[in-house]
């Protein structure tokens, strides 16, 4: 639950509301209907019943009913309205609408002047019931007579099931035109968000500066708290860089001084060399990727034909044959320009060196990665130095002849980049060096 999106969990959120809240309006809707039709049966059987009595007459001991009723389905037999009249619990009328009748009900009468209606009086078949008893004049005494209608709940039923098949209809519609609503709300509510995080990508990315759009309140002291960010990040990137250099010129004067001090002996210069080398790889290293979150992308493809072309010259002695796959191909590189002119130089630099006549650079871009290959024919690294190489922090000043400092900066710039840096056989004959550096994902907006 705590990995869901906020579309998600809203989407999730407002299903559910639609989930209890369809079925118990139905539920509701359903009973409320029910009820209301029942009563109005209740209502109906009543009228029916006090028609009957109307009719009913007693004369002497004797009840005396017309042979052709006021309600015509009373007549009718099979019509679904059926009537009774007991007098003392004796059964002494019943209507033609029971002709066909093979057996008589058993009712138990209510007390005098009370009703009693029953929603399910069961036969064969499920009935209405409707019992009133009323008292009557029988040779100067009140005598009890029960009167008894049946109404046939099949109509009902039809006429319930229809109601309960048309408002579930209405309300899958009503359910599925919400759904839809709901969607388009949420997508609209979290458009501006979508819009925020699409904007903090591209200044990760390096595409802006900054966060200029407009978005709502709640929104707003967000965006100004990533803007003030992304300033603070951007000046102490600054401060950082300047005090480097300044570092590195500060350093740089007093090394050159003590070389170029006659009186220094021959044995201390090699020292001192190797600290200026190491000052200004400490340094680089220092500096490289360190701002590599919101850099700019470099295309990696111009930079590396400008140093193809400087190998070319620098190694004319060699007359080497550089082969470059997919030159023209879009394959940026986040971070600085540099740094990566210095990596690219490095590696060719290396491979010119260890080649004998040919090199083939390949640039690899991938939606979630940028490679760069470059392979040679010379002899190749051996097995059981590729894993110094890989090594962060070893020198591999040991090397052969192109194969010196020069990879270890490489290895820096590398780790720095968060990148890869695998070592393998060339099918030219010689080493492959495969540098490969993630691309941040981005959406523009």
């Amino acid at each position: 639950m705590h990995n869901l999106s906020l579309r998600l969990r809203s989407f999730a959120a407002a299903l559910l509301v639609l989930v209890v809240f369809i079925p118990l309006a139905a539920f509701t809707l359903e009973s409320a209907f029910t009820s209301s039709l029942s009563q109005s049966m209740q209502q109906q059987l009543r009228v029916q019943s006090l028609t009957l009595i109307s009719e009913f007459e007693m004369s002497g001991d004797e009840p005396v009913m017309p042979e052709q009723l006021f309600n015509d389905q009373l007549n009718i037999p099979g019509s679904g309205l059926y009537a009774f009249i007991k007098l003392d619990e004796r059964m002494v009328w019943r209507s033609l609408s029971t002709l066909n009748w093979q057996a008589m009900p058993e009712f138990s009468a209510p007390d005098v002047g009370k009703e009693r209606f029953d929603e399910e009086y069961s036969l064969l078949e499920p009935y209405f019931l409707f019992a009133y008893t009323a008292e009557f004049d029988s040779g100067g005494e009140f005598v009890p007579v029960s009167f008894y209608i049946l109404q046939d709940k099949s109509a009902y039923n039809v006429q319930e099931q229809a109601f309960i098949t048309t408002l579930w209809r209405w309300l899958s519609l009503i359910a599925l035109v919400l759904l839809g609503l709901l969607i388009v709300s949420l997508n609209a509510a979290l458009w501006p968000i979508n819009r925020l995080i699409k904007q903090i990508k591209q200044a990760e990315a390096g595409h802006i500066k900054h966060i200029s759009q407009t978005y709502p309140p709640e929104l707003e002291k967000l965006k100004r708290s990533i803007n003030h960010l992304l300033a603070t990040e951007q000046q102490q990137r600054s401060r950082y860089k300047n005090s480097l250099s300044d570092l590195a010129h500060g350093l740089k004067t007093p090394l050159a001084v003590l070389s170029g001090n006659t009186a220094l002996p021959d044995d201390a210069r090699e020292p001192i060399n190797q600290i200026d080398v190491q000052i200004q790889r400490q340094l680089k290293r220092a500096v490289a990727g360190s701002n590599t979150a919101w850099e700019q992308a470099v295309e990696i493809a111009p930079v590396l034909s400008k140093i193809v072309n400087a190998m070319n010259k620098v190694h004319a002695h060699k007359q080497l044959d550089i082969e470059q796959v997919n030159a023209t191909t879009p394959a940026p590189f986040y971070g600085d320009s540099t740094d990566l002119m210095e990596l690219l130089g490095n590696v060719l630099d290396n491979a010119c060196k260890a080649a004998a006549h040919k090199m083939r650079v390949d640039v690899v871009a991938h939606e979630k990665f940028v490679q760069i290959d470059v392979e040679d024919d010379g002899p190749g690294i051996p097995k059981e130095k590729r894993q110094l190489l890989l090594t962060r922090g070893t020198r591999l000043d040991s090397y052969k002849e192109g194969q010196g400092i020069g990879m270890a900066v490489v290895a820096d710039l590398v780790d720095a980049y968060q990148g890869t840096l695998i070592i393998e056989d060339s099918d030219l004959g010689g080493a492959r060096i495969s540098v490969r550096f993630p691309t941040p994902h981005i959406e523009h907006a």
